[in-house]
């Protein structure tokens, strides 16, 4: 099986994707996820993980992030924890927070699953040959863990919630929560909030702050640049899509999910609506589902030269579908990342707009 597809039935990476909102109906029948993604499955998984035990509290910092001596305190999934002094060796076991580090400057002495990163990732973004790989996903080399001798460990729950204590033992780890309940907030602000954590952790406020400016900054000129092209408040789904047993299945990115939050930032509206909460931000429908749109814009992240749609099975059916012979249906990089955090934000919202302007060229 291609790649895509392949990775699209992983399980710790289900980082997904999210679409956006209008009067359209839900179809009687949306299956819901049953398994959790991660990093490779985030991208990739063909169901959605039952829902993390760990509940999310709101992250925050300490007042006092400056000093490089002394123990200071943060909040993480699990409470508090006593981080001493600003860490130096940092190990980041989820994507996203190998992303968060990066960006802040500083090269962590070791991740997760650093072969096939590239795979399913294209930032602008460096990591360095030092960084060692820290096993596949989903299990991390606590033997490798140890023998960098990190004094901070960064994970999500996905993972985190079943060997938190071994890797707390090693060093101290904070655990964060992305895939938040019905009612527990907003995985949009969990995803920037975490971040500012970690950079008041590293002793990088300053640094933290300019990202997600920029972030800010890239979502605004993108806005600007749809309103002038006269897509303001635009109707648009956002999926990932995949084959499966000769068909195709699609994932539509419901309101909860991040990427559909930075969507609305952008100044346009998900054309999708879920009355289920899923909690990893999409919903798992078959193609007879996209029949309801007729003057709507599609985005979909799927595989070059693997494109569900394009196969002979289902072309016919999609080049009938009126948004598609508007020209209103659009692939998007099968490395759009959008499970990641302020750095992935802006290169999905550049990625959409510069898609959506090429229906005027």
């Amino acid at each position: 099986m291609v790649r895509f597809s392949r990775l699209l039935s992983c399980g710790l990476l289900l980082t997904v994707l999210a679409a956006c909102g209008g009067a359209a109906s839900t179809p009687t029948s949306v299956p819901a996820a049953t398994a959790a993604p991660t990093e490779a499955a985030a991208a990739t998984a063909t169901t959605a993980p039952t829902e993390a035990a760990v509940a999310q509290p709101t992250a925050t910092a300490a007042s006092d992030t400056t000093t490089n001596s002394g123990n200071r305190t943060f909040t993480h999934a699990l409470g508090e924890i006593s981080i001493p002094n600003v860490p130096q060796r940092v190990i980041a076991l989820d994507w996203m927070y190998l992303e968060d580090v990066v960006a802040l400057g500083v090269q962590p002495v070791g991740a997760i699953d650093l072969e096939n990163y590239p795979k399913w990732i294209d930032l602008p973004l460096t990591i360095d040959p030092s960084v060692v790989s820290i096993g596949a996903n989903p299990a991390p080399d606590f033997e490798t863990i140890a023998a960098l001798k990190p004094d901070l460990i960064l994970v999500g729950s996905l993972r985190g919630e079943t060997i938190y204590d071994q890797l707390n033992a090693i060093a101290p780890t904070m655990m964060f929560n992305p895939y938040l309940k019905e009612g527990e907030g907003h995985p949009y602000a969990e995803m920037t909030t975490t971040f500012s954590t970690i950079a008041a952790v590293l002793g990088k406020e300053t640094e933290g702050a300019q990202v997600l400016a920029k972030m800010e900054q890239t979502f605004a000129t993108s806005k600007e640049q749809l309103a002038a092209a006269g897509l303001a408040d635009a109707n648009v789904l956002v999926a990932q899509t995949y084959a499966s047993n000769n068909a195709a299945e699609v994932r539509l990115f419901t309101d909860n999910a991040a990427v559909m939050e930075i969507i609305k930032r952008l100044g346009l509206k998900n054309a999708w609506s879920d009355p289920t909460y899923q909690v990893w931000g999409f919903s798992s429908v078959g193609t007879e589902a996209l029949a309801q749109f007729s003057d709507i814009h599609m985005l979909y992240i799927t595989e070059e030269n693997n494109d569900p749609f394009q196969s002979a099975a289902i072309k016919p059916y999609w080049d009938s579908l009126e948004f598609v012979k508007a020209g209103k249906a659009h692939t998007l990089d099968s490395q759009t990342w959008t499970f990641g955090g302020p750095i992935a934000a802006e290169v999905f919202a550049q990625r959409v707009t510069e898609a959506l302007l090429s229906e005027s060229k």
